[in-house]
């Protein structure tokens, strides 16, 4: 993340929006696994949430000069996606509106990301909390994988969440320098 000490009022954005935006954490799991993962998950998602939340626009639309760039913007609405079909619908047995091309589109607002997120986490949290320790061991049907273990769909979602909170940081970086900031 780029923290500017020239620009403290970035920063204390971030954390108004993470103090308003996260809800708490339940108490119980079914199965310790899933909570174990969904606190990684959760903690990269945020993360990116907060990348939005405390870059100005500029930042978040700027796409690295390299073949197939994303935005932070368009990365943070893909990697929510992501997340939401993975553990709503292959794990939780939700319908759950997926089109992996829309979510590369430029028609976003910041504000329609970030208002995203707290609704799709507590679903998101739902399911995990819900999610038994056979479904997890057990064969799902993946949308696009085929059949899969359970387990392998969560590494999966804490993979893909991971890697694209680092692409957004290191794009943050390089749209400050882009940038002249």
């Amino acid at each position: 993340m780029v923290l500017e000490p020239d620009r403290p009022a970035a920063f204390e954005k971030r954390l108004e929006w993470r103090s308003h935006f996260t809800p708490p954490m339940p108490a119980e799991y079914l199965s310790e696994e899933a909570e174990q993962f969904w606190r990684y998950i959760k903690s990269s998602l945020s993360d990116l949430l907060d990348l939005v939340a405390g870059q100005d626009d500029e930042v978040i639309r700027w796409r690295p000069p390299a073949r197939d760039a994303n935005s932070i913007i368009i990365l943070a609405r893909h990697t929510l996606a992501n997340a939401g079909v993975n553990i709503l619908h292959t794990l939780g047995g939700l319908e759950y509106n997926y089109d992996r091309e829309a979510n590369f589109g430029e028609d976003i607002s910041r504000d329609e990301v970030l208002a995203t997120w707290t609704p799709l986490c507590e679903r998101l949290e739902a399911v995990m909390r819900t999610l038994p320790q056979e479904r997890i061991d057990g064969p799902v049907p993946h949308h696009w994988r085929g059949e899969i273990p359970g387990r392998e769909v969560l590494i999966i979602v804490a993979r893909h969440t991971a890697e694209h909170l680092a692409h957004a940081r290191l794009t943050a970086d390089l749209a400050a320098m882009a940038l002249g900031r």
